[in-house]
């Protein structure tokens, strides 16, 4: 499928958000074959380039969250730099930014300002609260909205001490309902010729994710109990295995395999209600045997008897595992900064080749020159531009 094909071809995209979850959306924009220009900032660029282990000015997460832009260095804080950005304000389709509550404003970047020189524009405001309340002005990131909006406490160890789901879970659920939000907004405007402003936030998207999970501690008065038994994660002789046997049939089926018909007679295990209720007891009795034998053999025994489970593969167990060769889920591109990496399929978007433009993340500033010369700016005005720091390029 080439750029032209994609549903978002000729759709011009300025993206002033910096982490996670607003260029997440971006991405996807771009993977829809928009044009995506990353404004970044002079000197280390987005802060996404930072998060985790870095080789030169990439991280896995920069190149996940900003494939297929271009990257434009440019100093916000420079009359010069700012008049810049208010000119590409005014001419995008898409606007996606995450400053504080109040703090676009001060750019004269925010909505109501851009919106009367382009009112079809479609602008995407994210935020960690929202735009009011007592938090409105806090900063948040994913880890302290795993804490605020009960991630945490519904992922507890063994000691029922809360723990953080190890990825920016929250972050990039964000960066997906934010482009729903925003395709849509385009398709309407395809349609009706109208503009959109929308505000998410962090703490609305991570309750969104979690909307069953939150409705089902309503229902239980606020304990959260199990969704069955047995069902967990249990230590293997050579590894873990993911184990759901909490439906009556499925439970029979493994009492029969284990040799252990007793369960079935004991009123703690009769079914689904005392199994829950004594969950703990039958876990105690399930988890040894559990031990006794490697994970390949009880997938091999329990996919036998069609009892669901699975073996707790590492991110490298997967790369040579054959389901996922099969789809090809996972396919490996050389990147010119980290070399051989695997990328996940997006489903209903092509597959990005080593080369392509949508299987890299540009460098901070690598377009620089190229936009502003699109801009109309002459070369000795670029030039003046870059040797003031107003703008910048790699090297």
């Amino acid at each position: 499928m080439s750029d032209t094909d994609l549903p978002f071809e000729g759709v011009r995209v300025l993206d002033l958000s910096q982490g996670i979850a607003g260029p997440y959306c971006g991405m996807h924009l771009a993977r829809n074959g928009a044009d995506v220009i990353k404004l970044e900032p002079v000197g280390n660029g987005c802060w996404s380039r930072q998060l985790g282990r870095s080789v030169g000015d990439q991280t896995a997460h920069s190149l996940v969250v900003h494939r297929g832009k271009r990257s434009l260095a440019l100093d916000l804080k420079h009359p010069q730099g700012l008049a810049i950005a208010q000119q590409m304000a005014n001419n995008s389709d898409v606007i996606l930014q995450n400053y504080r509550v109040g703090k676009i404003d001060k750019l004269g970047l925010d909505y109501a300002t851009v919106a009367r020189a382009n009112p079809s524009v479609v602008y995407l405001s994210i935020t960690g609260f929202g735009p009011r309340g007592p938090r409105a002005d806090q900063p948040a990131t994913d880890s302290v909205m795993q804490a605020y909006t009960g991630m945490m406490s519904i992922n507890r160890d063994r000691t029922g001490l809360p723990q953080r789901i190890n990825m920016l879970a929250i972050d990039f659920a964000t960066g997906l309902y934010a482009f729903q939000a925003v395709s849509a907004a385009l398709y309407r405007r395809a349609i009706k010729g109208k503009g959109k402003h929308i505000r998410t936030s962090l703490l609305e998207a991570a309750l969104a994710f979690q909307e069953a999970a939150m409705m089902e501690s309503h229902l239980q008065g606020g304990e959260v109990e199990p969704i069955g038994m047995p069902v967990g994660s249990f230590r293997t002789a050579d590894g873990y295995m993911s184990i759901n046997a909490r439906r009556d049939p499925h439970f029979k089926r493994l009492c029969e395999l284990l040799g252990k018909p007793e369960w079935l007679e004991d009123p703690r295990f009769a079914d689904a209600r005392a199994r829950v209720e004594h969950g703990e007891a039958l876990l105690a009795e399930l988890a040894p045997i559990i031990e006794s034998r490697s994970s390949d053999e009880w997938n091999r025994l329990l996919s036998g008897i069609d009892v669901l489970n699975a073996k707790v593969h590492t991110h490298h167990d997967l790369f040579e595992d054959e389901q996922v060769m099969a789809i090809d889920a996972v396919h490996w591109v050389e990147d010119p900064t980290l070399g051989r990496v695997p990328m996940g399929n997006i489903p209903g978007q092509p597959v990005p080749r080593s080369g392509d433009r949508l299987s890299r993340s540009p460098s901070v500033g690598e377009h620089s020159v190229e936009i502003l010369t699109s801009l109309g700016l002459d070369k000795p005005r670029i030039d003046a531009l870059l040797d003031g720091g107003v703008v910048a390029q790699p090297g």
